[in-house]
């Protein structure tokens, strides 16, 4: 062992001072990476004190599509356990629920609210939006935790031909055994 340390090469005075220098630009990169999501409008269409469901349409027929992730806050995108998520899109047709006086389907709202774990992880179910005149198709959010700025936001999807220009809040989807599947976290900034 002894002689393995022998052969070991000798951090020089010169690299040990490059390691000193660039350590805090690997913090402050670390820290500069821990942005607020992108704010989107909210839309004429939330309702708010949806019912706290994991399947925003259960009996409805579609493209499954389950979307997953956590709520973090800055500076240093921490978890934020019990965060709020409200949820709400279109139907395959690009029409929302209880925005016309038709009764919607129970099993279809199309709408929920969700809780996040004590890891800040939030995941529901759903089908996958449909589109409407100058709007891909997308998934709005309306996030809040005690502490931090209400978030209000989209969720898009890359493989969307509608989606017109490239956006940090569109996700890649993958193929999973019940549909597709996505990952969207969400930073929240402090109040």
């Amino acid at each position: 062992m002894i002689q393995d340390l022998e052969d070991a090469p000798m951090m020089t005075r010169r690299s040990f001072l490059a390691c000193l220098a660039l350590s805090p630009l690997a913090g402050r990169e670390a820290l500069a990476a821990c942005q607020p999501t992108q704010r989107d409008q909210l839309g004429p269409f939330y309702v708010p004190d949806q019912p706290f469901q994991n399947d925003l349409c259960a009996s409805a027929k579609g493209d499954r599509l389950t979307i997953s992730g956590r709520v973090l806050g800055m500076p240093d995108c921490r978890t934020l356990p019990g965060a709020l998520v409200e949820v709400w899109q279109t139907d395959a047709k690009g029409e929302y629920t209880l925005v016309t006086g038709a009764m919607p389907d129970a099993g279809c709202l199309l709408r929920a609210s969700l809780k996040c774990d004590t890891e800040g992880r939030y995941s529901f179910r759903t089908i996958r939006p449909g589109v409407y005149p100058g709007r891909p198709a997308h998934i709005h959010y309306r996030v809040s935790a005690p502490g931090y700025r209400t978030l209000v936001t989209q969720l898009y999807f890359k493989d969307d031909p509608h989606l017109r220009r490239p956006t940090s809040l569109a996700i890649d989807l993958v193929q999973s055994g019940e549909g597709s599947a996505g990952t969207f976290d969400l930073i929240l900034a402090p109040a």
